[in-house]
């Protein structure tokens, strides 16, 4: 499952202590020591091996999902998957990356020369970590790997740090260490003694235009791909689970992975909120999912649902663990407690794969945002009028076509001036859901930097919405490549999303707006395709559900716990520099009764708090420091495992 590689050209060859140190940091907890092997002076790690016929020596890590097309395309009826890009790859040289589809990563060796390539899948791909210092060349999933063969030193990087805290993940090969760069999703990276040689070969937002002569044809051509892509989803599993919501998109996976199987019942996992919860949330969202998931079980008798509550779980839920497997600070780290549970129930019930719908949102039931822009952008008056009458009453009209016509167009400084103007002062992040001190903020450059990668604190709609939805997915190729490998390390469970499948991907992605956006109703491709297949009430639901809903009651249990941790973190003067911790105290001192409504209170202890404890945890789990509380030997909380 992981795979690393060594490539020494003025520097001596690995020896004992330094490779196996490099080859037991490779070792996933579930499924043991990966192979390892010596070419020359290089070391190679990887079970997934194979050579091509010129002798070139080939590392795979990942799933090929067009199996069946390759093994008759390349004469290979019973090939592996890294025989199977191996064979690709010497039959088509780098349009292996585009004719093999599915989530990937190589190494691939030249024999009797100091050269290597390494290349990941478009959009979304497992991890591969590299550094390079003139004298040597590494390359491993984890990198770990590079600091256990102690020959790259393990120091974090504070840019890292200070970008992550503001949500400025859009450079997707900053790595978390000095040093360590991530190869990003729909690139390759040619390596030898003159250096490392990068090109980025994948671009969804170039793809050709899709146009067909029937609405209906749409239809039928999603649906298609859809069925295609969860088949090739499931293949080689024979227990699958689905993470269920009451949403459009894992519904979907759900129904789809039944007509896949028809005779296999399907188990579904539905977090819900715990017992306790007050109960309070938006008029837009919904908190309990359970409903919508027991109406796809009662239409279609085949799924078997479990409800998931997390009992007692909060944002430390596996938090070690997660550190240790994927030496990052997960993103989100009050919305993963339940996300875990389903993982590791899936797991204790026999099922080999958890089906998520992830991508929905960014493929097959793209909501239509940022349609009128593009229309009105484009000179399409005609399709941009009749869609911002539909969208609401007459005497709207005007307001319609500035908020959501004009606004996304302009520059972002007179954006926010309007928005000012109109509603009062854009959500300050660090008043909000950024626990960073403004002053350190300024000294990193964050804005700055936020602003040269494309992102925008404010949140800012985009007027394009072939670049969001790019954006959407070329993120599962940076940081979150790393997670998902975290997660299915720590529970020895795979994960397969067939929302993401490429050809589904490039199609939706390629067709024009007015098949997203119709007559006022959003989502309006997706609503056709699941006619009939998924039950009424989540087909007419126009609020979306809230995740960890009950985030209120979780941080209640320990908000004793946290005021004395954060007093212990200002002992630091390290963390004091990163983190405003006195506004994160001050939040918990003044913990309100019940679920706050006002979004400014409930980002900063939803958000701010969970995502600066969990930054300043990570901070001290890799510096080797005690954390807060009893634990282990080593001041840890026992893992969770």
């Amino acid at each position: 499952m992981l795979i690393g590689a060594h490539l020494p050209f003025d520097a001596p060859a690995l020896g004992h202590p330094e490779s196996q140190g490099f080859h037991q940091a490779l070792r996933a907890p579930h499924w043991g020591l990966p192979g390892c092997q010596w070419r020359g002076d290089a070391f190679l790690v990887g079970n997934a091996q194979a050579q091509t016929a010129q002798g070139q020596h080939v590392l795979f890590t990942g799933h090929i999902q067009n199996r069946a097309d390759l093994r008759a395309s390349l004469g290979l009826p019973a090939a592996d998957d890294a025989a199977l890009y191996a064979a690709a790859y010497q039959a088509w040289g780098d349009q292996a990356d585009l004719r093999v589809i599915g989530e990937f990563a190589t190494i691939v060796l030249w024999p009797n020369a100091p050269c290597m390539r390494i290349s990941a899948s478009p959009n979304i791909c497992p991890p591969l970590h590299y550094a390079h210092d003139g004298r040597q060349f590494f390359v491993a999933s984890r990198p770990q790997a590079l600091f256990d063969s102690q020959r790259v030193t393990r120091r974090l990087s504070e840019q890292k740090l200070a970008d992550s805290l503001y949500l400025n993940y859009f450079d997707r090969t900053q790595g978390w260490f000095k040093g360590v760069t991530r190869l990003a999703s729909g690139t390759r990276a040619h390596i030898s003694p003159a250096g490392v040689q990068l090109e980025s070969y994948y671009s969804l937002e170039t793809l050709p235009r899709i146009t067909l002569p029937r609405d209906q044809d749409y239809v039928e051509a999603a649906q298609a791909l859809f069925t295609e892509g969860t088949q090739r989803m499931l293949d080689g599993f024979q227990a699958p689970c689905v993470s269920l919501s009451g949403g459009f998109d894992s519904q979907a996976v759900a129904y789809f992975a039944m007509q896949a199987r028809p005779n296999q019942p399907l188990r579904s996992y539905t977090g819900v909120p715990e017992a306790g919860f007050d109960g309070v949330i938006s008029d837009s969202r919904f908190a309990d999912e359970r409903p919508y998931a027991q109406a796809l079980a009662d239409m279609h008798p085949q799924l078997h649902p479990s409800w998931i509550d997390a009992a007692g779980k909060s944002f430390d839920y596996f938090q070690r663990e997660m550190f240790e497997m994927g030496l990052q600070a997960p993103r989100n780290a009050m919305n993963l407690h339940w996300i875990h549970e389903i993982y590791r129930q899936g797991r204790l019930d026999g099922c080999d794969v958890v089906l998520t719908g992830s991508f929905g949102n960014a493929t097959f039931s793209f909501g239509g945002e940022q349609a009128l822009p593009g229309w009105l952008r484009r000179g399409q008056w005609a399709r941009f009028a009749r869609e911002l009458w539909a969208a609401g009453p007459p005497m709207g009209l005007p307001r319609r076509f500035i908020s959501q016509g004009i606004m996304p167009l302009l520059p972002r400084r007179l954006w926010a001036g309007i928005t000012r103007l109109r509603h009062g002062a854009p959500d300050d992040p660090f008043a909000t859901w950024c626990p960073m001190n403004a002053d350190y903020a300024l000294e990193m450059q964050v804005e700055e930097r936020a602003q040269a990668h494309g992102f925008d604190a404010l949140f800012r709609p985009l007027p394009d919405s072939r670049e969001l939805r790019a954006k959407m997915l070329r993120m599962a190729g940076g940081e979150g490549a790393d997670i998902m490998q975290a997660m299915r390390l720590v529970h020895g469970m795979q994960m397969r999303d067939p929302t993401s499948y490429r050809p589904l991907a490039e199609f939706c992605i390629s067709i024009p707006d007015d098949q997203y956006l119709r007559g006022g109703v959003r989502r309006w491709l997706a609503r056709r395709m699941l006619r009939g297949k998924l039950p009424d009430m989540v087909l007419r639901e126009n609020r979306r559900g809230r995740q960890a809903a009950d985030w209120h009651l979780r941080i209640a249990r320990q908000r004793d716990d946290l005021i004395s941790e954060i007093d212990w973190l200002q002992e630091d003067p390290n963390m004091r520099r990163r983190l405003n911790l006195a506004a994160l105290r001050q939040a918990l001192v003044d913990f309100p009764t019940t679920t706050p409504r006002d979004k400014f209170a409930a980002q900063r202890l939803q958000l701010a708090l969970s995502r600066g404890l969990t930054t300043a945890r990570f901070i001290r789990y890799i510096e080797g420091r005690n954390a807060y509380g009893a634990g282990d030997a080593s001041g840890w909380p026992a893992p969770s495992i």
